[in-house]
Order: C-alpha cells, then sequence, then structure tokens
C-alpha cells in the first residue's frame, strides 16, 4: 500500500490535475463518519457484557 500511496503523490501525470472544490463535497442524507467510533464501542460493549453473562453463568 505504501507503494501505490507513494505513486500517486509521486506521480507527474496526476501533479498536473486542478483541484477546484477546496471544500470537499457534502452528500445529503448521508450519516456522519463520526458516529463509526461510537458505533464500534458500542459493540465492544455488547460483546463484553456478552462474555461476562457467559463467565457469570458457567462460574455458577
Amino acid at each position: 500500500m505504501n507503494e501505490v500511496v507513494a505513486h500517486i503523490n509521486e506521480s507527474p501525470v496526476l501533479a498536473d490535475v486542478e483541484i477546484r472544490d477546496t471544500k470537499g463535497t457534502v452528500i445529503p442524507g448521508s450519516s456522519p463518519v463520526l458516529a463509526t467510533p461510537a458505533a464500534f464501542l458500542g459493540g465492544v460493549a455488547i460483546a463484553s457484557a456478552t462474555v461476562a453473562a457467559f463467565e457469570a453463568g458457567r462460574n455458577g
């Protein structure tokens, strides 16, 4: 992957491509990427609770 990134960054052909949109693109109706860490941590919490319940049931 590092080789691909280096090739893209050092490509003289791509260096000539003009970038006009300095603000980026906002897609209406899309959910924010910032929700991803919260969803991941929620999954970790659920998995941890499942393991704790399993261990509690196993230990009687």
